[in-house]
């Protein structure tokens, strides 16, 4: 069990953060010396990027990146809840095929997943764009990931929930889709954020193909000016880094809400407590008073 820390704990943690901010700060100075020092902030150096066509090259980039994450998101969402649910299912053949399913493609490296359907599915007869070899690997494995969180999210919902639905005379399949699902997919929902943010930051596995993404364009751009190889890279870091960082604000402002939101039912429940004390207290003076003139 985790115990807040005492007075003395907390200067230890402000001395401890400081040193380190200090100690990131330093470091950055020095990374940025030695690159002033290396000539890396010349101009001659950042005058491509400069350019309308070579902008308009990341961008489209990007676009292809959001469409691989976009389908990837889909289609592994899709298939992650039936896995959950055939991790769960009491039927134990079932339940072996999915727990098998999963910890295979979790188990194989992306990057090796990728390569696998390159190689293998054209010589089976499948003629797809690189976008759609990219997406079905991207599919396999992270609807594995994706599974154990959903699987996760309804076992965190208290039992009495399913047990209360089945009293009422529902069926285990109408108690899972009507009361279970909707609040697990609910108390879930940060977690599935951080799922998509890990299939956009994959999509640069799309390199390899080669399919036409964000990372593959700026070695394309680099590959045309080697001298700005560094400054591409950096570039198509900031991409990323504005994509992961919407979707971080999305994870928090989630987040914030639904804590705002049990922060309301409590306060709602204590109000209603509240209001039933004081009619309790009302009436047993109303008795005590009836006593008295008897």
């Amino acid at each position: 069990m985790y115990e807040p820390a005492g007075p003395l704990g907390r200067k230890r943690q402000r001395i401890f953060s400081s040193v380190s901010a200090l100690a990131v700060v330093g470091l950055l100075i020095a990374i940025g010396m030695r690159l002033q020092t290396s000539g890396q902030f010349d101009a001659d150096k950042w005058a491509i990027f400069l350019h309308w066509g070579t902008a308009k090259f990341l961008f489209d980039g990007l676009v292809s990146t959001i469409m691989a994450a976009a389908c990837s998101a889909l289609a592994a969402f899709a298939l992650a809840l039936p896995l959950a649910l055939g991790r769960l299912s009491t039927r134990a053949w079932l339940s072996r095929l999915a727990g098998a399913y999963i910890e295979f493609f979790r188990a194989i490296p992306l990057l090796l997943l990728i390569l696998f359907m390159v190689i293998e599915l054209p010589a089976l007869g499948f003629d797809w764009p690189a976008l759609g070899f990219l997406v079905f690997a991207m599919a396999l494995h992270h609807s594995a990931l994706t599974a154990e969180v959903v699987r996760a999210g309804i076992l965190s919902l208290p039992r009495g929930q399913r047990e209360a639905a089945l009293a009422l005379g529902m069926r285990p399949s109408q108690a899972m889709l009507h009361v279970v699902l909707p609040q697990a997919l609910r108390s879930m929902l940060p977690a599935l954020i951080s799922s998509l943010l890990a299939i956009v930051q994959d999509t640069s596995l799309g390199y390899v193909i080669p399919y036409d993404e964000l990372l593959h364009r700026s070695q394309d751009v680099s590959s045309y000016a080697p001298q700005s190889l560094l400054q591409a890279a950096f570039i198509v870091t900031m991409m990323y880094g504005v994509i992961s960082a919407v979707l971080l604000y999305l994870k928090r402002w989630v987040v914030r809400r639904q804590r705002r939101a049990v922060a309301r039912s409590a306060a709602k429940r204590a109000g209603a407590g509240s209001a039933d004390a004081a009619e309790d207290l009302r009436r047993s003076q109303l008795v005590v008073k009836t006593d008295r003139l008897n």
